[in-house]
C-alpha cells in the first residue's frame, strides 16, 4: 500500500449518516470507503479527458521549425522583439 496522508473533510449531516451506514453494511472503516469514493471518482475523471481530440495535443509536431531553440526563445518567435523594461 502507498503512504497515506491525513487531511480533514467536512462532510453534511445527512452525507456522514449515510457514510457510517455504508462502513457498518460493508464491515470498513469509513476511512477506506472514503479512499475508495475517490479512487473510482479520480478513474472516471481520467477516462473523461480525451486528449487524442484536444486541439494543442494534435498540434504537436504539426509546425516544422529551423531553429533549435524554440522552447528557450517562444516568446521571441511569437511576438518579435523583447519588451522594454
Amino acid at each position: 500500500m502507498s503512504t497515506l496522508h491525513r487531511t480533514q473533510v467536512y462532510l453534511e449531516e445527512e452525507q456522514m449518516r449515510q457514510l457510517k451506514l455504508e462502513a457498518e453494511r460493508e464491515h470498513l472503516p469509513t476511512a477506506v470507503l472514503i479512499r475508495k469514493a475517490i479512487g473510482r471518482f479520480l478513474k472516471i475523471r481520467e477516462k473523461s479527458i480525451n486528449w487524442g481530440k484536444d486541439p494543442l495535443t494534435l498540434a504537436i509536431g504539426q509546425i516544422k521549425l529551423n531553429v533549435s531553440d524554440a522552447a528557450r526563445k517562444h516568446d521571441h518567435y511569437l511576438y518579435g522583439k523583447k519588451k522594454r523594461g
